[in-house]
């Protein structure tokens, strides 16, 4: 498709969607992104407003599979299940934790760390670009520890940061409170990875990118897309209301809806969810904290943001449209006040969100194997934040026939047989 000005579909408001969407655009396309709702309200509206350049150690792990008793038994607050429905999807499960090898983990590493850091370069350009520089956060990310133990459980992720060259502080319990006056004493040891940025309202940076898209030109539509058909002269994308959309490219960037979307057309992609949720709190009267903190053994963070103090759980392993259920944040905002003051509750009820994982927990970016025109770029399970601006220009230059920006391998759909 080189070399041309096209008119592309991008499916999905979320930041990845919209992100791929802005790219495009500045590459010269005609671009309409089409969300059900208001872009960036789904998925990527709940999160710690992390943009990482560190997030590098996936779920599927060797340390897993030591963990899988204390899991089952639902004696971690870090993630939580549905029995029901892992048996449903047995067969995904076990898929999973296939790739629980030292191996695979390593590679995925590799991967994750050179897409995050286009991803995070192109954050802070596009936020200057947009004016929003007020969003923006230096000073890291920070993983407290309440335990020795398990801070050393924690080394072979050091290990794997020392590997693919991401920065990092440690400090023990008098440092801590040197750093974050705001963290009660009950923690031993801190990992700070200092080179990692954030945002305080990570709805607010969606919104700033969408409006630079809108500002140059480009057209969101509010539809629930039906269908998709291949033609001889391009796509057609059906939408509810009778309104069909002609394009000469489409990317899927739907998040949890992606893999639904993808099956009209014959794929079977092993894509499943991770729900999480998050509250917020009105602020202390003590010190406020300078940086999200992930409290590992009590398996949630606490993140400043403009609208309070959100704290933000861990996995759920449910299904993507169950009801859904606020035993994991009820419990990780009253093991947040352990570690630091709160007041109130502001949300009347927790946010929910659903997270695409793949089996592999990497993303799919790239072209589908069996259509011309047709992209994916979902995936990107709980860092879609902290990949979404390198997820686009990958995409970007895939379809203007160039080179992307990094090595693309490890992500492309046909690594499964779909």
């Amino acid at each position: 498709m080189a070399g041309k000005r096209h008119q592309i579909a991008v499916i999905g408001g979320g930041i990845v969607g919209v992100s791929n969407a802005l790219a495009l655009q500045k590459a010269g396309h005609q671009v309409t992104l089409i969300d059900r709702g208001t872009p960036g309200r789904e998925t990527s509206y709940g999160n710690a407003g992390v943009l990482s350049e560190s997030s590098v150690a996936v779920l599927n792990s060797p340390g897993l599979l030591k963990s899988l008793p204390k899991l089952l038994f639902g004696r971690s607050n870090s993630v939580r299940f549905s029995p029901g429905f892992v048996i449903r999807r047995l067969g995904w499960m076990v898929g999973f934790l296939s790739y629980c090898t030292a191996r695979r983990w390593r590679a995925a590493g590799h991967a994750l760390r050179a897409l995050q850091l286009v991803s995070l370069d192109q954050h802070k350009a596009w936020i200057a670009e947009a004016g929003v520089d007020d969003l923006l956060r230096y000073g890291g990310w920070m993983k407290v520890f309440r335990r020795q133990e398990s801070f050393e459980a924690y080394r072979a992720e050091l290990a794997l940061a020392d590997e693919v060259g991401t920065g990092y502080s440690i400090f023990d319990r008098e440092q801590i409170r040197q750093i974050e006056p705001g963290l009660k004493p009950i923690y031993e040891k801190a990992v700070l990875y200092d080179n990692t940025c954030g945002v305080s309202n990570p709805a607010a940076l969606t919104d700033a990118y969408v409006r630079l898209f809108i500002d140059a030109g480009g057209r969101v539509a509010k539809a629930r897309v039906t269908g998709l058909a291949r033609g001889e002269d391009g796509w057609t994308v059906s939408c509810d209301g009778g309104g069909d959309l002609a394009a000469d490219a489409v990317v899927i960037a739907a998040g949890p809806w992606s893999a639904d979307i993808s099956g009209w057309l014959g794929y079977d992609l092993p894509l499943g969810w991770e729900r999480g949720y998050h509250m917020h709190l009105e602020p202390g009267e003590g010190p406020q904290l300078n940086r999200a903190v992930h409290d590992v053994d009590g398996g949630f963070a606490i993140a400043p943001m403009q609208q309070g103090v959100r704290i933000t759980t861990g996995v759920e392993i449910a299904h993507r449209d169950a009801p859904p259920d606020y035993r994991q944040v009820r419990r990780s905002v009253k093991l947040a006040r352990d570690g630091h003051e709160m007041k109130a509750e502001i949300d009347e009820t927790p946010w929910m969100g659903r997270r695409p994982t793949m089996v592999d927990s990497l993303p799919v970016i790239g072209p589908a194997p069996r259509h011309d025109g047709l992209f994916f770029n979902f995936g990107h399970q709980h860092i879609g934040l902290s990949m979404a601006p390198g997820s686009a220009l990958a995409i970007t230059a895939m379809i203007n026939g160039e080179a992307p920006p990094m090595d693309m391998t490890p992500f492309r759909a046909t690594r499964f047989s779909i």
